[in-house]
């Protein structure tokens, strides 16, 4: 099988992880496989060939079994040179559930404007794909139902990748026997990190660790000072490779008020990380049967309780990496998608 991947730019983000994944898998069952690409960028390199073109290039859609877009650029993409008569299968993967999203980022004109555009512009793709049930379940309503399907994700990592020894040092000082929280995100309000920075006036023996960057960095600075736990809060900014600081980490934090799918989530299974998530439908549905700790998005004294059940779990980390091992290794996820591509 020849697949065609189509997207924005080799960046290090989640959806670009998930190609990543999705060329290794593929490549290694024996399909051939092509990324293209619209801007430079040398974060992710992918282990088949790629080739930059302009958002006018039209590639040769013959060539392919398999054209396979990911983002709002791909898919605008798509729609303007797909062929009428098109021998490729074309499929889309949605990394996110995008009017709401885009309201974190935008006013909502321009979310609804933008977000319906999109969502009309899939509609000469022949499958589209969501991350979990709950997404398609949103699209259901949305877009045409016969071309929905999901698929969820994976991460693979090479778990004895060594931490650079300055930056070790620098986590080695500040944790001091406190009960050290991380969290790996893009800064933004989605990502729902303020919430952290509060609970962390109700315990004083923990401290926190958050790794990324983005618009609310400065927000978040100035929140942990206000809280009066800037001493107890190490922003080390964006690090390419972030899963490399979870062996340093007693409980990883996701608090987001909205995710696509949470990758950081599988980083955190492979490490056998203990892991308190925010209660969302899309948690709720990856970790079913207590791998994780939820607590009521909003309700600090909900997060409070939950950091502190997650600490005194010693269990937790392994029945996550159990689910992990069941529902999203490599080869679930290569036989979902191969599925996938062989009935578009």
């Amino acid at each position: 099988m020849k697949i065609a991947y189509l997207i924005p730019k080799p960046a290090n983000t989640g959806p670009i992880l998930v190609v990543l994944e999705l060329v290794k898998a593929m490549s290694e069952h024996g399909h051939d496989c092509t990324v293209y690409y619209f801007d430079e960028g040398d974060e992710i390199l992918f282990p088949c060939k790629t080739q930059r073109i302009s958002f006018f290039q039209k590639i040769n859609f013959r060539e392919f079994d398999i054209v396979h877009s990911h983002g709002l650029r791909p898919d605008c993409y798509l729609f303007l040179h797909k062929p009428l008569r098109c021998k490729a299968r074309c499929l889309t993967t949605l990394h996110n559930y995008i009017i709401p999203d885009f309201s974190y980022q935008y006013n909502k004109f321009i979310a609804y404007t933008v977000g319906n555009l999109w969502m009309l512009a899939l509609r000469r793709h022949d499958t589209i794909v969501t991350l979990s049930k709950d997404a398609l379940q949103y699209y259901r309503h949305r877009l045409p139902a016969r071309k929905l399907t999901y698929a969820y994700n994976t991460r693979q990592m090479v778990l004895e990748a060594p931490l650079d020894v300055q930056t070790r040092q620098q986590i080695l000082q500040f944790k001091q026997g406190a009960v050290t929280l991380g969290v790996n995100a893009a800064l933004t309000d989605r990502k729902g990190i303020d919430q952290v920075i509060k609970a962390l006036t109700k315990l004083p023996g923990y401290k926190l660790i958050i790794a990324g960057d983005g618009k609310s960095k400065a927000s978040l600075e100035k929140l942990s000072v206000d809280e009066q736990v800037a001493d107890r809060v190490l922003f080390l900014g964006y690090r390419k490779d972030a899963y490399r600081l979870l062996p340093y980490y007693d409980v990883f934090v996701l608090p987001s008020r909205s995710e696509g799918f949470g990758l950081t989530l599988m980083e955190s299974a492979l490490y056998r990380k203990k892991v308190v998530c925010s209660r969302i439908p899309i948690f709720e549905e990856l970790c079913p049967q207590g791998e994780v700790v939820f607590f009521e998005l909003e309700q600090i004294p909900s997060l409070v309780q939950a950091l502190q059940q997650a600490a005194g779990s010693p269990e937790l980390g392994q029945k996550l990496y159990q689910r992990y091992l069941q529902v999203f290794s490599p080869e679930a996820f290569y036989e979902r998608y191969h599925q996938i591509y062989q009935h578009t």
